[in-house]
């Protein structure tokens, strides 16, 4: 299909990255300076003078205060390679940037994190591990991940407190969101060195484009530790034009941000997620559940910040513009049936069939196994659970096709499927393997789900096998939608999933499935994937669904009561 991948997912056109906290692209009028200036720039070697002279200027200081870099991290690892040794340690409140610990452990020193109660700077526990040993004190404000800030007073008062040769670096790449501006106060002070970038508030991430600001004797020592021409001429070239005719734009852009934080912070509230006071272009909050909003909204083609080490939390960044943010919206709000009281919740519910609403493991499983068995041919439950798993296995005679041409055998897909069908669907000598087949929930469940959600049945049965079992089992009248295979392609596409969207008249979704086939055809449809461990299925299944990127696994024998909510 056009637009999709091979495992069915959405074009990544379609995806908002609200995980990285980049701002909003830059006017195409950007560009216009390049075709100024033409080829020669890409020739000659980078004068980051003008930079740092333009940089200065839009900060109130002196250029030499100034030195430009490779985005904030070059400037983070040049104070680690000048200021910290591989005999001395580095002090900092943790959580914290990556880059913090990372760019030290690079420079051979130690770490010595601190916890501490978020929002407030730890002055008194980072004293008491600053020793002989201590060369450089790293602080965040705003803070990434938490969004919080630190007043000027706090630190100017660590600040002073510190050893004059102990260096304290302060990572403000958020501060034009920031409540307060502390360079003016901090340049006074000698052992303070500042990172600044043009990434965030600007929306220039992939120019590469940072600073380090401090005293000048400190910088003069910065410039040393990295090499002469650390920028691209068109990144000089267009961050200075920025600097010169995108101030305004800029500012606007941060109000815009400083606004919709707070609207982003009420819609978190409202999908049961507690939000901390954020002074970032992004709102870092705690869910009962993160990896269920994290995967979730992945699903849906918006992506957030899932952090392993905070497994409580995700990271949103504020989105860019009203479509970003109904987007959003839209996506948490499918993930919030889960807790009493929350909502909207998704407007259906799909299910795939086999595995998930029918035991098919003495019916359609069973049918495969005496189907290769009649060709001379051993295939048990564990291989056949084997073959679902890996993917591209939505039609069971062609998985028993595939079984058999594996062995070896011989045989048209035709004749294998007319087996098959033949121990399936019964004869007049032998009654069917489908007679087996019941229903893993409750009828009462499923009659239940259906008075407060629309519900489908997306699956690769022919259409005369689905409605016969729904109907046998008493809960065709709870399903508004049934796809089955003569609808279109099977599973990982995307397309009868959207489908059933189509004839609900939905636009967002659960799709609870057994398989990776499930779970690829509801991300590519922008469906939150759903993993159910088919009866028997055991922890191979589990996992794969896992792996496939299911934003939550279940087991198919544990009542569904719980996941869907009130």
């Amino acid at each position: 299909m056009s637009g999709a991948d091979p495992t069915g997912r959405a074009a990544v056109s379609d995806v908002i990255d609200l995980s990285m906290n980049e701002g909003e692209p830059p006017p195409r009028e950007c560009f216009d300076v390049l075709e100024r200036i033409g080829p020669a720039i890409l020739r000659k070697y980078a004068d980051p003078a003008p930079l740092e002279a333009a940089y200065a200027a839009y900060l109130g200081v002196d250029p030499a205060n100034v030195l430009a870099t490779t985005g904030g991290d070059d400037a983070i690892d040049r104070v680690f390679r000048a200021f910290l040794g591989p005999d001395q340690e580095m002090v900092f409140p943790t959580p914290t940037f990556e880059m913090i610990p990372a760019c030290a452990r690079m420079a051979r020193g130690s770490l010595v994190p601190i916890e501490y109660e978020w929002g407030t700077l730890p002055h008194d526990d980072i004293l008491a591990e600053v020793n002989e040993r201590t060369g450089v004190v790293a602080v965040l404000t705003p803070d990434n991940p938490t969004g919080r800030a630190f007043s000027t007073e706090e630190l100017l008062r660590l600040a002073g407190a510190l050893p004059p040769e102990v260096v304290l670096l302060v990572d403000s790449a958020y501060a034009e969101f920031a409540d307060e501006d502390h360079t003016a106060a901090l340049l006074e002070v000698p052992n303070v060195v500042m990172i600044r970038t043009m990434s965030k508030s600007w929306g220039l991430a992939g120019l590469r484009v940072g600073f380090a600001v401090g005293p000048k004797a400190r910088i003069d020592v910065l410039r040393g530790f990295g090499g002469p021409y650390a920028l691209t001429g068109p990144s000089i070239a267009i961050a200075i034009e920025r600097l010169r005719s995108g101030v305004r734009e800029m500012r606007e852009f941060v109000e815009y941000v400083r606004e919709r934080r707070d609207w982003l912070a009420e819609v978190i509230r409202g999908a049961g997620g507690t939000p901390q006071p954020s002074q970032t272009n992004f709102v870092f909050s705690s869910f009962p559940d993160a990896r269920w909003i994290q995967r979730g909204m992945a699903a849906q083609g918006v992506l957030v910040r899932y952090f392993p080490h905070l497994p409580e939390y995700v990271r949103i960044t504020v989105p860019r513009d009203d479509g970003e943010f109904r987007r959003v919206e839209r996506a948490l709000g499918c993930l919030a049936a889960r807790g009493a009281g929350l909502g909207p919740g998704p407007e259906a519910l799909l299910f795939d069939m086999d595995g998930v609403l029918a035991d098919v493991r003495r019916s359609y499983r069973e049918a495969i196994i005496r189907t290769c068995a009649s060709f001379g041919v051993e295939a048990g439950h564990e291989l056949i659970g084997a073959v679902k798993a890996a993917g591209r296995a939505n039609d069971d005679w062609a998985v028993t096709h595939s079984v058999l041409a594996e062995a070896g055998v011989e045989a048209s897909l035709a004749e294998v499927t007319a087996r098959f069908e033949e121990f399936y669907q019964g004869s007049e000598n032998a009654p069917g393997l489908r007679r087996h087949e019941t229903l893993i929930p409750s009828r009462e469940l499923i009659e239940e789900l259906a008075g407060v959600r629309r519900m489908g049945v997306v699956t690769g049965r022919p259409r005369a096998d689905a409605e016969r079992f729904l109907r046998e089992q008493g809960v065709r009248g709870c399903f508004g939608a049934v796809v089955c295979r003569e609808d279109g392609p099977l599973k990982p596409d995307p397309a009868p999933v959207r489908i059933a969207l189509e004839r609900l008249e939905v636009r967002t979704a659960w799709m609870l499935g057994d398989t990776p086939d499930d779970v690829n055809a509801a991300a590519g449809a922008r469906v939150v994937p759903v993993g159910v461990v088919p009866p028997g299925g055991g922890q191979a299944a589990w996992d794969a669904l896992e792996a496939a990127g299911a934003a939550r696994v279940v087991d198919a024998d544990a009542d569904f009561r719980g996941l869907f909510g009130g």
